[in-house]
């Protein structure tokens, strides 16, 4: 090849690597922002977002003071429609609900009561009583909307919640430890549906309250909420901020902090990951006051109630992010 072209080439080729790195930074510098101002993040408590048909089906919780349900929203054009109860909610507290990556199912919480009781459920954590919660399943692809608890295996107690589903249908999902009192992850191995291995993932050891899991469609990685680095005393969870887990099945998971550009208020806990269905977008939820540029603080939605926020994702990213460990670091 010719000199001047190889010279021509070399300087392609630094121009496309520096802009790749540019284009890397920038994503690692985002900010997070609301999604869905208004309207999905509105001004009652919402979080917990769940994407179906490619995306343009949303499901979410929302939260009110005694209960919460599960919301539908479909996206026309750009923008959402106003969200409605989905119909197999809207009397039980239901809530967190997740979309098996095939789109066949859906796996939710909900203090309902099993088949032949009428009693909700109630269960005792923090230290005292509280609405209880298993995990149900609904049928899509059947056309059924009658939703049924998934088995013992998985629903051994009064206070199981937030699942999230891989892409070969292992379930993932916390509950409270007996002896800690805390909240620990585990996961079942998809057996048809019937769960009937259960283990605890190794790094969640009941030293610290972690919570809501949001497993990757390959199991490669965990995204959760904890207190650990936190102030823990007792089982009452103090602010829980988000983690991701690297091969979160090993005993040797590498578990990195997840510090998001511009947040500003360590207090507020980040809670109920989820990823977008390409898995680029990740979403969480804090009553974090919104203060973007512009924004309205008067605005009705905006009034300190806990929303939903979105920020582009590349886990890789959080091995070597400003402030990351020694041993994120030396995994990078």
């Amino acid at each position: 090849m010719p000199p001047v072209k190889i010279m021509t080439l070399l300087i392609m080729t630094t121009m496309v690597v520096a802009h790749a790195a540019a284009e890397t930074s920038n994503r690692s510098r985002a900010s997070a922002h609301i999604f869905g101002p208004g309207v999905i993040s509105g001004p009652d408590g919402d979080m917990a977002p769940s994407f179906a048909s490619g995306g343009s089906r949303l499901y979410f919780t929302r939260s009110y003071p005694d209960t919460s349900a599960i919301m539908v929203s479909d996206k026309k054009g750009a923008s959402w429609s106003t969200p409605v109860v989905a119909a197999f909610s809207g009397h039980w507290r239901d809530l967190e609900l997740a979309i098996a990556p095939s789109g066949a199912y859906a796996i939710f919480a909900s203090n309902r009561p099993h088949p032949g009781q009428t009693d909700s459920l109630h269960a005792t954590y923090f230290g005292q009583p509280q609405s209880g919660g298993n995990l149900w399943k609904i049928d899509f692809e059947s056309g059924s909307s009658v939703p049924y608890p998934l088995p013992p295996s998985v629903n051994d107690g009064n206070s199981v919640w937030t699942p999230s589903i891989s892409g070969n249908n292992n379930l993932y999902f916390m509950k409270t430890d007996s002896v800690s009192g805390r909240f620990r992850l585990h996961v079942a191995n998809d057996d048809g549906g019937k769960y009937r291995h259960v283990d605890t993932l190794p790094f969640s050891t009941g030293a610290f309250n972690d919570v809501d899991p949001s497993i990757d469609t390959n199991e490669k990685f965990l995204v959760f909420s904890s207190d650990r680095g936190a102030s823990v005393s007792g089982s009452k969870p103090g602010p829980e901020r988000l983690f991701i887990a690297f091969n979160p099945r090993s005993p040797d998971a590498l578990v990195c902090a997840m510090e998001i550009p511009g947040w500003t208020n360590k207090t507020e806990s980040q809670i109920e990951s989820r990823f977008s269905p390409d898995e680029r977008t990740l979403y969480f939820s804090s009553r974090h006051p919104d203060n973007a540029a512009g924004r309205s603080a008067k605005a009705t939605w905006n009034q300190g109630s806990i929303n939903i926020w979105m920020i582009p994702f590349q886990p890789d990213l959080w091995r070597t992010a400003e402030g990351a460990s020694a041993a994120c670091r030396a995994h990078a």
